[in-house]
């Protein structure tokens, strides 16, 4: 009796020490379209104007989480999250409690996690101008997604985007700086970090490459 109780106690134990299970990560690949990444804010009442007089000109748009990022485009397996989206900008809703089923268009099943939250863009004191239009995500290059260069490098676009305050436009602003890089089924990255590389793609302006600080802020592609 006394064995049969302490198996019992163990495999509770057991059962209890099993580690939560984690969030399985999504294959993407190319022909899923995507589309570039969306940057997604926190709510500021300076930028967006107090909620409870401004929320009304906010449109209530609904993107999709693919291991941990954002985009217009769903996927087999990716999370909608409603967002708003308001001059040229894409932000989580205001944390008051009192915003809580105080929108009639907003979706509050689809409403940001805490997660969200943790991982958004804080806000930042200095204005964007709308001219920029709204901020694209730009990756690292990887050849799993965009093949050898030396054999691929045609089938990518050259493009220029414009960096302001380490953030990418498709438009030109205010302060802008201009760089180089490829678009590829609607997907922004660096060139190939290879010096075989430089100079060999004479579509491309390299007076217009990406500098270290570029290479240094960008990231891989889920």
């Amino acid at each position: 009796m006394r064995i049969s109780t302490l198996l019992t106690l163990s495999l509770a134990g057991a059962v209890i020490a099993r580690p939560a299970p984690v969030a399985a990560q999504i294959h993407i690949t190319f022909g899923a379209r995507l589309g570039p990444e969306i940057a997604v804010s926190t709510y500021s009442s300076d930028r967006h104007g107090d909620w409870q007089r401004n929320f009304r000109r906010w449109t209530p748009v609904t993107l999709y989480d693919v291991n941990g990022r954002y985009y217009r485009r769903p996927v087999r397996g990716a999370r909608p999250v409603l967002v708003y989206y308001y001059r040229n900008e894409y932000f989580f809703p205001p944390q008051d409690q009192g915003w809580y089923n105080r929108d009639r268009r907003y979706n509050y099943r689809r409403r940001p996690t805490d997660i969200d939250y943790g991982r958004a863009r804080p806000y930042t004191p200095f204005e964007i101008d709308a001219r920029f239009g709204p901020e694209i995500g730009v990756f690292n290059f990887s050849p799993e997604r965009a093949g050898d260069w030396r054999r691929n490098y045609r089938r990518w676009t050259p493009v220029i985007v414009y960096e302001f305050h380490g953030r990418y436009f498709t438009n030109s602003g205010p302060g802008a700086r201009p760089v180089m890089v490829y678009r590829y089924r609607d997907e922004y990255f660096l060139p190939p970090d290879d010096p075989a590389w430089n100079g060999f793609d004479r579509r491309f302006d390299y007076n217009r490459i990406p500098n270290q600080d570029d290479r240094g802020r960008v990231r891989d592609r889920p």
